[in-house]
């Protein structure tokens, strides 16, 4: 995608302004906040800067160490580079094509793909994930979520192409490896996330010294919901300075505990007292959904190509992106 003049004015202000958060991250931070809603045109971006702009009025707000955090910490071409494409290319310039698309097609386009990634498919057949991100790029999706199991290094030269993308790659905290952190460190277009289990300290650490952007996740069961909620499982990952927490419910969790959870991670957020974005990737990339096209649309894609969306999987062939162009899958499985 090339680059518009909004774009170029979003990327060239932001260069400035956190040149400035160091030294006054609390006005830096406002003005920040001010200058993302000065260039939002979209109902999610408005939305989202003016829940911001209120919640900054709290002088001991959690977020601005957060942002003090991220701005010392993170290398600020990654911060330009994947903050620009995930805001303005994907929630902006891409929410409007998938608007549009919905509008003129009559099916449910998300904002956001998850993909578990099939190494066989990644090796035998190399023009496969291209292909596909070519898919959705022309359907307005510039965000995805990339989980891998083997060797994340495999997955870099696809993540770099797509350089107007932000991606986030899901890995365990054994997959960072010296090879890996290598090739990552230039790629300006990813987030990477780490397990949260006992290899989360050191994984986490090696992305710091890097200065690269990480986060932390969690797939939790009925048996996490006690450790949740009472605030264990947020404490404990709190030292490993993240920029987002995510959790994640495992596909036995019922109704009621995914709702308890997400009213969990609701009050966090809004008590500003931790300096990271809590999320349920679930609840929130549905209610973000939501925003961008009055519509409820979560898609994800099986190693072995199914469709799963927020309701269950679907194994018919014909919902298989092995098999079938995603846009063909979507209107199948998501006729407004």
């Amino acid at each position: 995608m090339k680059k518009d003049m909004t774009g170029v004015l979003v990327e060239s202000s932001i260069r400035r302004t956190l040149k400035s958060i160091q030294e006054s991250p609390e006005r830096a931070t406002r003005n920040l906040i001010d200058l993302g809603l000065e260039f939002s045109n979209g109902r999610f971006q408005t939305r989202l800067f003016k829940q911001a702009q209120t919640m900054l009025q709290n002088q001991k707000s959690a977020y601005y160490d957060f942002v003090k955090n991220i701005v010392t910490s993170v290398d600020h071409d990654i911060i330009i580079t994947f903050g620009v494409n995930l805001g303005y290319n994907s929630c902006t310039k891409g929410a409007r094509l998938i608007r549009k698309i919905e509008g003129e097609k009559g099916f449910n386009i998300p904002w956001a793909l998850n993909l578990l990634i099939n190494e066989e498919k990644l090796e035998a057949e190399p023009n496969f994930y291209p292909t596909l991100l070519r898919q959705g790029m022309a359907l307005g999706i510039y965000t995805y979520l990339l989980f891998v199991t083997g060797a994340p290094e495999k997955i870099l030269p696809l993540i770099k192409k797509e350089s107007d993308c932000a991606f986030v790659l899901f890995l365990q905290g054994h997959q960072i490896s010296s090879s890996f952190l290598n090739g990552l460190k230039s790629v300006k277009n990813v987030m990477v996330s780490i397990y949260a289990n006992a290899d989360m300290p050191d994984a986490c650490q090696k992305l710091r010294d890097a200065k690269l952007l990480y986060a932390v996740h969690q797939r939790y069961t009925e048996e996490d919901k006690e450790t949740i909620l009472n605030g264990e499982w947020l404490q404990s990952v709190l030292p490993a300075h993240p920029a987002f927490a995510f959790l994640r419910a495992d596909f036995s969790c019922t109704p009621q505990t995914q709702n308890e959870i997400c009213q969990y991670v609701t009050t966090v957020r809004d008590e500003q007292r931790v300096p990271l974005i809590l999320m349920d990737i679930k609840q929130d990339t549905l209610m973000i959904d939501q925003v961008i096209s009055d519509g409820e649309c979560l898609v994800g894609f099986d190693v072995d190509g199914s469709l799963r969306t927020h309701e269950g999987f679907r194994r018919d062939e014909q919902y298989n992106i092995f098999f079938h162009p995603l846009e063909d899958i979507l209107q199948r499985a998501s006729k407004k």
